[in-house]
């Protein structure tokens, strides 16, 4: 079982670098299935591996191409601190089908987020929100991380899946910039209080999320290297459709229960 927790953080690391995905996605059905961890506990765990500061080295690539809004990602990162435990507390009650089944939607919306994140370019238009004032932009920062940080806390994730969208539909930043600002946000260790909420019920397998760390921060280095050499967005789009079917599978599969 160490071995297999161990290739399991090597491979969601691989996905990580190579689609520019969150590893909670990956971490979460992977701890379902194949380790066989309840569905509050691998979240909890997922949490747990998610609190370093494992986009670091990303951050700073995208830093030096000017692609960082660093006081967004702050006021997100605020947001996501108190949004995230606010999540935890609404899942950590909630009966394990149910929870399983509202990870399954959520996998179907991600998918369909990465499915449009490979399918076409982003938008370079500039939309009215950056005419208005100083501090309508600074509530929207702090409520996107409020958004980011509940559907975290909920599910288990990272939060950028979420983050990202946000910052090109409604707050204006293109593609680019939308990702390295997000980073701002998870690499505080904003899901703390999430954590801290699971494992008071006792839905945190510290061992198993220890073995996953190593492998997903270099599995991730990796996966960065190989998206150089060949173009991820057909794989972005194959892996989009397995996610959609597991969540499918996760949703219609527990209806019975």
């Amino acid at each position: 079982m160490t071995l297999m927790t161990l290739l399991i953080g090597l491979c969601a690391g691989i996905l990580v670098g190579l689609l520019g995905i969150g590893g909670g996605v990956v971490l979460v059905p992977a701890m379902v299935h194949l380790l066989h961890l309840d569905q509050h506990a691998a979240q909890g765990t997922s949490l747990f591996v998610l609190l370093p500061p494992i986009g670091l080295g990303a951050l700073l690539e995208y830093r030096k191409k000017g692609d960082v809004d660093f006081r967004a990602g702050i006021l997100c990162a605020l947001g996501m601190l108190f949004g995230g435990y606010v999540g935890g507390l609404i899942a950590v009650p909630m009966p394990t089908v149910r929870l399983t089944q509202l990870f399954g939607v959520f996998l179907m919306i991600s998918a369909l987020l990465l499915w449009g994140k490979a399918s076409k370019p982003a938008p370079s238009l500039q939309s009215p929100m950056r005419a208005k004032p100083d501090m309508n932009k600074t509530i929207g920062f702090f409520l996107a991380g409020i958004v980011g940080g509940v559907a975290s806390g909920m599910f288990g994730i990272g939060g950028g899946i979420v983050l990202v969208p946000i910052f090109g539909l409604f707050l204006a930043f293109d593609q680019h910039k939308a990702q390295g600002t997000s980073l701002v946000a998870l690499i505080p260790p904003t899901g703390l209080l999430a954590v801290i909420a699971y494992a008071r019920a006792g839905y945190v397998y510290w061992i198993t999320g220890a073995l996953l760390i190593p492998g997903l921060f270099f599995g991730g280095i990796l996966g960065a290297k190989i998206a150089k050499n060949i173009e991820p967005r057909r794989m972005r789009q194959v892996f989009a459709v397995l996610l959609f079917l597991l969540g499918a599978w996760q949703v219609f599969g527990t209806w019975k229960r």
